[in-house]
């Protein structure tokens, strides 16, 4: 699926991207030219510790961050030139889970998940509660998030995550602050509610990627293919 440049289904390409910060004095490599390829509903795992530049990756393949060198093209156009609607592209073709969910303590089930949504609008409250349902949180709707176990908050994270159909999902260790007993089925129900959608999750457990089409290991800011 991605082993070539020539795959048709490559929408999302990282070409020799590195990425720094400074440290004080000091100049650290983030991501070291990084190079990866994502095809139309693919599920990439990208395997690493802590600290790996896992995190830097998927800021990198959103636009949050800009590449020092290299670039990252979505569907043949470069994100990080001058000129490219990297806000409005982000909102509409990514979906994001984190690890802390950042969901909004005064907001219910639904008013979080509509918090994705390119508008707020009907269709899109609609749609929030048809992903409450499909995720187990019926009966939940009106529910903060202060009500809810870590378990459901991850639901809700994924639904707002996939509200707008994104062309990708980018999780951020997706059940770190998860049990396994709670962390598989949330795997899970997260592949089975991406639709078309492709997914990069990255984690430090391989088991949270044994579904993976593809899995990669990250280390000290390099990307290996793995399989």
């Amino acid at each position: 699926m991605i082993e070539t440049e020539q795959s048709s289904n490559v929408f999302l390409r990282a070409d020799s991207i590195t990425l720094t910060y400074q440290d004080g004095r000091n100049l650290v490599y983030a991501l070291r030219e990084v190079s990866l390829d994502i095809g139309d509903g693919e599920f990439v795992g990208i395997l690493g510790p802590s600290g790996s530049g896992k995190t830097s990756l998927l800021y990198a393949l959103s636009g949050i961050r800009l590449p020092a060198t290299g670039s990252v093209y979505l569907n043949g156009e470069a994100i990080n030139s001058p000129g490219f609607p990297r806000e409005a592209v982000r909102r509409r073709s990514f979906g994001f889970i984190f690890q802390q969910y950042f969901l909004i303590n005064y907001l219910n089930v639904v008013q979080n998940i509509v918090v994705g949504a390119v508008r707020e609008n009907a269709e899109s409250r609609n749609r929030a509660r048809t992903l409450a349902a499909e995720l187990g949180l019926s009966g939940m709707e009106h529910r903060k998030p202060y009500e809810l176990s870590a378990g459901q908050r991850q639901r809700v994270a994924i639904a707002r995550a996939v509200i707008n159909e994104p062309l990708i999902v980018l999780a951020d260790e997706p059940t770190a602050n998860l049990d396994h007993a709670t962390g598989a089925p949330v795997m899970q129900l997260l592949t089975e509610n991406l639709g078309q959608s492709a997914l990069v999750v990255v984690s430090h457990d391989e088991t949270v990627l044994e579904g993976a089409d593809s899995l990669y290991r990250m280390w000290d800011g390099e990307l290996t293919r793995l399989r």
